[in-house]
Order: C-alpha cells, then sequence, then structure tokens
C-alpha cells in the first residue's frame, strides 16, 4: 500500500519546511507520512519504492539535481511514475521535468538552457516571468517573489499563489499534457500547472510556489531587510487572500489523494 510522500532534500534545494508542514497537514490525517529522500536513496537505496504514493520535486536549482542525479536517478525517478508513482515538480522541480529549460534566456549571468533529461512533462519549461509581472530577474529574495493569480481550468475559479521564479509551459506538439491551471498575464493565458500520465502513474509540476503562504514567507525571509517593503506587501496580499491559496493547494493534492 502506498502510505508515504516524500521530498527530495539534496544539494540544490531550498528550504523544504513549508512544503513538509503543509503535506503534513493534509495527508497525516488520513495515515500518510511525508519524509525526506535524497540522490543515494534514489539511486542506491530503492526509495522510491511501492509504498511512496508521491515524490517532491520541490524549489531551488534544476541544475545541481541533474548533476546529483545523472542518468541513473531519473532513471529511478522515471520508472517509479511508470510503475504507479506520482511525481510533483514545484518551481526548480518543475522545470527539472520537463523537456527542455529556457531560463532567463535575455539576463546573461543568469541564463541556463539545457535538457535535464526526466522528459516527465512534454513541454518546454520557460521563464522566468519577471517582464510580466514587473519583478526583478531571479534573486534568492523578494524582489523577484510576486503573488500571482491562477486561473483553475476545471472550474474557472480564481486562486492567489507566490510566484518565485517558475516556468510557463509550452506544449509539444501533439501533447497529451493537461493543462490544470493558467497564469493571467497582460491579457495571456499561459499554463501555470499541468499534469500528464505516465503508465500506471501521473508527472505534475506547477511554476507556482502552492505550498508558501503567507505567515510562512514572513517566517522564512522577512528579516531581509533591504527589501523589507516589498516584502511586506507581498506576505500582506498572501495573508488577506490565504483561503484561496489553500484552496488552490488542496485541489492540486486532490490529484493525489484522488490515487490513493
Amino acid at each position: 500500500m502506498r502510505n508515504k510522500i516524500l521530498i527530495y532534500c539534496d544539494y540544490g534545494t531550498n528550504d523544504i519546511g513549508s512544503l513538509q508542514r503543509s503535506l503534513t497537514e493534509y495527508f497525516a490525517p488520513s495515515g500518510v507520512c511525508v519524509d525526506t529522500t535524497d540522490a543515494k536513496g534514489i539511486v542506491n537505496e530503492n526509495s522510491l519504492n511501492a509504498e511512496v504514493l508521491a515524490f517532491f520535486m520541490p524549489g531551488g536549482r534544476a541544475t545541481p539535481y541533474i548533476e546529483k542525479l545523472k542518468v541513473q536517478g531519473n532513471k529511478k525517478i522515471a520508472e517509479y511514475v511508470e510503475n504507479g508513482g506520482i511525481y510533483f515538480g514545484i518551481c526548480a522541480g518543475a522545470y527539472y521535468a520537463s523537456r527542455k529549460v529556457y531560463f532567463e534566456t535575455d539576463v546573461k549571468e543568469l541564463c541556463i538552457i539545457q535538457e535535464c533529461g526526466l522528459n516527465l512533462i512534454d513541454a518546454d519549461a520557460i521563464g522566468t516571468l519577471y517582464k510580466e509581472l514587473g519583478i526583478s530577474p531571479y534573486t534568492m529574495d523578494f524582489n523577484s517573489i510576486a503573488p500571482v493569480r491562477v486561473l483553475w481550468s476545471a472550474d474557472n475559479e480564481r486562486h492567489i499563489a507566490s510566484y518565485h521564479g517558475g516556468p510557463y509551459f509550452k506544449p509539444a506538439g501533439e501533447s497529451s499534457l493537461q493543462i490544470l491551471a493558467e497564469y493571467e498575464l497582460n491579457g495571456k493565458r499561459l499554463p501555470a500547472a499541468v499534469m500528464q500520465q505516465h503508465g500506471k502513474g501521473i508527472a505534475i509540476a506547477s511554476g507556482l510556489h502552492i505550498e508558501d503562504s503567507g505567515e510562512s514567507l514572513r517566517r522564512i525571509l522577512f528579516d531581509r531587510r533591504p527589501e523589507k517593503a516589498r516584502a511586506e506587501k507581498v506576505v500582506a496580499a498572501l495573508e488577506a487572500e490565504e483561503p484561496s491559496r489553500k484552496a488552490l493547494f488542496e485541489k492540486l493534492m486532490q490529484k493525489i489523494a484522488s490515487r490513493w
């Protein structure tokens, strides 16, 4: 029985505290435990086994993920999904699952164009959305964080969530990719969260940090003084609409719970 959720925690991952708390709050009442794994666990210790309901690849940096997992790690992840597991990529984890990464292609010192080799999402992952959102190219502070509204495709309900450098998805031709939610930016809709079937399992990718409430951002980043005024605006916007953020999180978690 699949009764465990694993979060990747290794070289390149950012703080996973918010994600771990959010997942535990949602799944623990159903008897699903939340734990972590790393590249060694995946490649050498068969951590992605038949007990794992879902594997989360969190935000951070996709290039170190490649360096640690390489071909064998990607193969293990893909086999896990084919055999009925669920891959859930957030931000860097969403880039990592896609066919090709196009990251800050107009910012020379940040530009990354690469293939990660996992190929669970049949789309290019393109980011960041700093121009559309009027924020800075990617930084580790609040200057490149924004509260963003997305449209949930199934019911046309709008939700708010934290954005920090994630992609939108450009599906390949003839793709079976399902668009779950879309950014609404400057009169355009761009895929923000997507899902794809692979064998008995599925892959989900989100450009948004759906796990980050205003309260959690205040706890993690609020003491970074230079951008405190901007930080307060972002945090306040998310805190004011926490039910909307939480509803989006729960809609995406239901994609996992429905397969339990």
